[in-house]
């Protein structure tokens, strides 16, 4: 609170510097989120009852510069399991001058921001995550035309499922608007631990980019990171460079991270949630492709940020009679040596490989396409100490499609199906395969209202829970343009869900799930 309580001084003194403005109102708006579930979870093959009740109510209220920001959180529990009432329900509130001309921008609160593309510093929030970096502190941008500058001062917040611990951490971005759109910019992170907690070790990150915008867009960042209790080179590198051609996009990233581990954190244990445990402060790009298909998915590549060295390469090709064509390739290992800036395929690298198609196609004013075919293969190998064996192969094959066709002014159905070959490598290099499938029926009326039945099946030999099939019907209502209801029945399979690298478990769940969010 002593950070809000300062951030206030500051901004009554800029209401009282700055031009008044006549007839000023106050407005205010928000929205508020219910989640409510009733049901079966399963894990590790033993069944329990599953309820949980969450609600956020998020206001903003604005007064010419000013913004009051505020959010009550009622947890009775959360889907993690967390409870939050009473006073606790008071979980965000920030307070936020902006300067007429946008040359002056200043927060007090929590507060959140990303630079670069957050290989120093980025501070958010991911609520499907249960993840938090933010700062309960200061954030103050100033600009003219050839510079930019932000510092931020705060002390983080110790999530639930232990993915952020509590620290200080401050910091500070210039960035140099230089002549041919060139932009160059510096950074600063000093994270120091807080006593009698759970903590990060003191650490320094500097960090810096250069980025041009022009008919090749460019980005090459670079982070070195210092630990206090190691000896290590900790660092990150990324590149991403595109253009676009008359038809034809393309687009390349790398990745270079050798963050450093702080390992052992409670996050990484939780049944909800893994993580790398690198400092949470930093977000590196995953540079792969992050969205692909439903089956895909629920098998991801989790980005290990403490050591990881890849690159993806993107083509986009819009021809206009067909619609627009996208192929993906991606490829990651783990370091060979310390110093390697390509990936390996040798097996104690556990290397990962990715080849996604995707096709999007209008073919009348009736009907919407959209096609893909993917394939990806990752080997994990465990190569710690003396202990060195392989964890897992697995190879998959999918292909898919999905249709809409509005047969009506008002009607709308939705077809969709897609296919996946699960090929796994066992130690003695023999392989098992099995099949899984997912298929979708739905009804759009007035594009307000909607019902869509999903059936997966697997012919896995030993699925989880010892189920095969999981069956599922979801409907959607928007009511007065300003409210959403949403309901889901039957059993949902789970699986690692993940967003920018960050992932939790969604443990399979038989029952009712219900979410109406209403704006205001």
């Amino acid at each position: 609170m002593r950070y809000l309580g300062i951030g206030i001084l500051l901004l009554l003194v800029f209401t009282l510097t700055v031009p008044p403005v006549s007839a000023q109102e106050f407005n205010l708006s928000g929205n508020n989120e219910v989640k409510w579930a009733d049901g079966i979870e399963t894990i590790g093959g033993d069944q329990r009852t599953k309820r949980y009740f969450e609600d956020r109510l998020n206001i903003d209220g604005y007064y010419g510069n000013l913004r009051l920001g505020l959010r009550f959180t009622m947890l009775q529990p959360s889907e993690f399991g967390e409870e939050q009432t009473g006073m606790e329900t008071l979980e965000k509130r920030f307070l936020e001058y902006t300067g007429y001309d946008g040359d002056l921008y200043v927060r007090a609160g929590h507060v959140y921001t990303v630079w670069g593309r957050g290989l120093t510093l980025a501070l958010m929030e991911d609520i499907v995550q249960g993840f938090d970096s933010g700062l309960d502190g200061v954030h103050v941008k100033g600009r003219t035309e050839w510079v930019e500058a932000e510092a931020i001062s705060g002390r983080s917040e110790a999530g639930y499922l232990g993915l952020v611990r509590e620290a200080q951490a401050s910091g500070a971005h210039v960035a140099f608007n230089l002549p041919y759109n060139f932009t160059l910019a510096g950074q600063a992170l000093l994270v120091t631990p807080v006593e009698a907690v759970n903590s990060y070790s003191e650490s320094r990150t500097w960090g810096g980019y250069l980025a041009y915008s022009g008919p090749v867009d460019a980005h090459i960042e670079h982070a070195q990171e210092y630990v206090s209790v190691s000896d290590d080179e900790n660092r990150g590198t990324y590149a991403g460079f595109s253009t676009y051609v008359g038809k034809f996009g393309i687009s390349l990233d790398y990745k270079n991270y050798l963050y450093y581990r702080y390992g052992s954190g409670l996050g990484s244990g939780s049944t909800y949630s893994q993580s790398v445990d690198v400092l949470p402060f930093h977000s590196a790009p995953i540079v792969q492709r992050e969205f692909t298909s439903n089956l895909f998915g629920k098998h991801p590549h989790i980005v290990r940020f403490e050591d990881e060295v890849g690159a993806q390469v993107e083509v986009t090709w819009s021809p206009g009679s067909i619609g627009t064509l996208v192929l993906s390739m991606a490829q990651s290992s783990a370091h060979e040596t310390e110093d390697a800036w390509l990936p390996s395929l040798k097996e104690e690298d556990s290397p990962y490989r990715e080849v996604f198609a995707e096709l999007q196609s209008y073919p009348s004013p009736e009907i919407y396409l959209i096609g893909w075919a993917g394939w990806n293969e990752e080997l994990v190998y465990y190569n710690e100490g003396a202990v060195r064996s392989r964890v897992s192969w697995n190879k998959r094959t999918v292909l898919g499609a999905k249709t809409e066709y509005t047969f009506s002014p008002e009607w709308t159905v939705l077809v969709g199906a897609e296919g996946m070959n699960v090929e796994e490598i066992q130690i003695d290099d023999s392989s098992e395969s099995h099949l899984e499938a997912l298929l979708n029926l739905g009804f759009i009326y007035r594009a307000n209202y909607s019902v869509t039945a999903a059936l997966e099946m697997t012919g896995e030999e030993n699925p989880d829970e010892n189920r095969d099939t999981w069956f599922n019907v979801q409907a959607r209502a928007f009511i007065a343009n300003r409210h959403e209801l949403l309901v889901t029945i039957g059993q949902e399979r789970g699986g690692l869900v993940c967003t920018s690298g960050k992932c939790r478990l969604v443990t399979p769940f038989n029952g009712v799930k219900v979410t109406f969010t209403s704006l205001f």
